[in-house]
């Protein structure tokens, strides 16, 4: 699948998921039924879309890192339930269980709040829409009949929008993330409503549930206001020297290869950007993303081996096996580059997270690249969103 084609089957197949509904309201002249069982099918579509913010945003309160007025509370009265919190606060399964406890409640007491709603304003609502309609001709009631549908149609499109995300997010299928991201339906509908969602302020407070890897794998420190670039009063992270038991200079060590496929690569490219941007596409595609290792690495970072080496050679790894290889290609070629440490935002949560900078000399500025990202498919060098999902970066070392 070539993302250069005009031809997108993801763009065809967004264009029919949301034809499907208004073709059948159209065929299917509106009735008193109809009104009422879509009346009613879209007031609980509203009722599951609310429990479902409204249990996030109470999770987000209940298991948050920093002191709040519940926390403070339970602290005050109920000691025993905040020290209960505190000790279960990163732990993914008492998350879980505690949302759906959370839903459940909260999707009972909607329900209850639903009755006198239903039987006071919507049925009576529908009543009068249908007795309108019924007077109409039969041309006129297929047309409100498949405008009708539309919220259906907006829903459903909606929801493949999100599945489409999760999927470029977390395969690693660089080439079907790319082929996806290049679908102008699926970003509009992305940009329009995906992401101001998912990347909403509320919904990226939930709590951080991975556990603090480079703070375990930290054995020596710098400074933390070390090339800083977020507010020092607000977040500071460590200025990493060693990681998974090496340097950051051992880390970033090349090889003959890496430096030999680096400059195979640019070819006869003289612009730093451009060189450095060959070199992201590269490392996207070709580096798969190591679940397993990650999980490793937050358990036992000094158990697994990293770098640019054996990233190369096994064309696996994490963020920070990502970062150093790009930094040794970067090196090979004469490019400025930077290794950063800060903030990532996956999608459903934040965590710890390695990228890169690199030097545009005919700019005269540093931009941001993360490689690791990129491998979704989503640009992710020197996009105009880099901020969205990246935070709190500290400048670990330059090149």
């Amino acid at each position: 699948m070539n993302p250069s084609n005009g031809f997108n089957l993801i763009t065809l197949l967004m264009m029919c998921i949301f034809l499907m509904p208004v073709i059948t309201g159209i065929l299917n002249p509106i009735s008193r039924n109809r009104v009422m069982n879509s009346t009613m099918a879209i007031f609980s579509g509203l009722r599951f879309v609310l429990g479902t913010l409204l249990s996030f945003y109470f999770m987000s309160v209940l298991f948050s890192s920093t002191k709040n007025g519940f926390l403070t509370f339970l602290d005050h009265y109920i000691p025993s339930a905040a020290e209960l919190v505190a000790r279960y606060q990163h732990d993914i399964v008492a998350y879980v269980i505690v949302f759906f406890i959370l839903m459940s409640v909260l999707f009972f007491l909607l329900e209850l709040l639903a009755i006198p709603l239903t039987r006071h304003l919507l049925i009576p609502f529908a009543v009068k829409i249908s007795a309108l309609l019924e007077s109409k001709n039969p041309l006129v009631r297929r047309i409100f009949g498949g405008l009708w549908q539309l919220p259906r149609s907006v829903f459903m499109i909606f929801i493949l929008a999100v599945l489409l995300n999760f999927y470029t997010s977390f395969i690693n299928n660089p080439d079907a993330g790319e082929y996806i991201n290049a679908s102008k339906a699926y970003q509009t509908v992305q940009q329009g409503m995906v992401q101001p969602i998912l990347n909403s302020e509320r919904i990226k407070s939930v709590p951080t549930l991975v556990s603090d890897a480079f703070k375990k794998a930290a054995e020596d420190y710098t400074p933390a206001n070390a090339g800083s670039s977020g507010d020092p009063n607000y977040w500071k992270l460590p200025a990493i020297k060693y990681f998974n038991g090496m340097t950051i200079d051992e880390a970033v060590l090349s090889s003959d290869d890496i430096d030999k496929t680096a400059k195979r690569i640019v070819g006869s490219e003289k612009d730093d950007r451009k060189k450095a941007e060959l070199l992201y596409n590269w490392v996207r595609k070709n580096i798969q993303y190591d679940q397993a290792k990650a999980e490793i690495v937050l358990k036992t970072p000094s158990k697994v081996n990293s770098g640019s080496i054996i990233t190369f050679e096994e064309r696996t790894g994490v963020c920070f096996d990502y970062s150093c290889l790009y930094v040794s290609m970067c090196r090979a070629v004469d490019v400025k580059i930077r290794l950063v440490s800060g903030l990532g935002y996956s999608g459903t949560e934040w965590g710890e997270h390695v990228w890169n900078q690199i030097y545009d000399s005919a700019a005269g500025e540093w931009i941001n690249v993360d490689p690791t990202f990129g491998n979704s498919g989503y640009n992710y060098f020197d996009n105009d969103d880099f901020s969205d999902t990246h935070r709190y970066d500290v400048v670990q070392a330059e090149w």
